[in-house]
């Protein structure tokens, strides 16, 4: 019980510490903004304007998380990658 009650303190501080460095740091905003307005099925577009302008958005997607690979926030950027990639 108690060790259960440690692990789940410990998470939460981690957590917060996540959290924290998504709010404060502009890059991995800018990345979640990305993310969000990303035509994740680009791919199947039989509009060659469309397929072009989710290459571009994916080239920068993937800049966008060298940036922040850079700058340390790898983990907190992948997680941000996987919150919004569709299957």
């Amino acid at each position: 019980m108690v060790d259960t009650i440690i692990v789940c303190a410990i998470i939460i501080r981690r957590l917060t510490k996540v959290f924290e460095q998504m709010s404060i740091h502009p890059d991995l905003t800018t990345l979640e903004s990305l993310l969000k307005t990303h035509d994740w099925y680009y791919q199947y577009s039989d509009d060659h304007r469309v397929w072009t302008k989710g290459r571009e958005q994916a080239d920068e997607i993937q800049r966008q998380l060298s940036i922040c690979c850079g700058l340390g926030l790898d983990a907190i950027a992948q997680e941000l990658y996987n919150k919004y990639q569709q299957g």
